[in-house]
């Protein structure tokens, strides 16, 4: 590995990254630009490591396995990824940021092993998956979005089980409801 090869590895991990970031950024979602950057450039890292540990500090004859360093990243992403998952009622938030950082550090690990077209790649289907099928998505699915309704009444007995019928009335399927 020369020089400059490590340093552009990381380079291209952190605009990759920054690429898919971006995108979680304009959606308004917590881990945006800068959570995926740093964590790509961080698994590109961990990856060009991997690789020196295996290449320079292995006994002559004995090179060790350069894939264990990062399959321990891969392993800690569990962590990062679970705490972008929130549950809101009955629905689910943030399971697509979760995987478009799990994703992002797997592009960070093949820019650090030098894998670039690989990971261009893997960054343009991500991207293609969180735009062009998020508007997809936007445009023609959004009737089986979830929506939440916060609403403030009066309390007697029987309005809870009135308003849900006023709503299933209008064509609102209640999911969950809480007094």
């Amino acid at each position: 590995m020369g020089a400059w090869e490590p340093a552009l590895n990381l380079a291209l991990a952190a605009v990759l990254g920054g690429l898919i970031g971006l995108e979680r950024e304009l959606r308004g979602q917590p881990a945006g630009l800068r959570t995926h950057m740093v964590l790509s450039t961080g698994a590109g890292l961990a990856a060009i490591i991997s690789v020196l540990f295996s290449q320079e500090l292995s006994p002559l004859g004995h090179p060790s396995d350069p894939g264990r360093i990062v399959a321990q990243v891969v392993s800690g992403l569990g962590f990062l990824g679970a705490g972008a998952i929130v549950r809101y009622g009955s629905s689910i938030k943030g399971l697509t940021t979760a995987a478009s950082l799990w994703t992002t550090a797997i592009v960070g690990i093949a820019c650090g092993a030098g894998f670039w077209q690989l990971a261009a790649i893997g960054a343009g289907l991500t991207l293609g998956a969180l735009w062009v099928i998020g508007r997809f998505e936007h445009n023609f699915l959004s009737s089986y979005r979830t929506h939440t309704l916060k609403v403030t009444l009066e309390d007697r007995p029987g309005i809870v089980k009135e308003l849900r019928g006023e709503l299933e009335g209008l064509g609102v399927r209640v999911v969950s409801s809480s007094a």
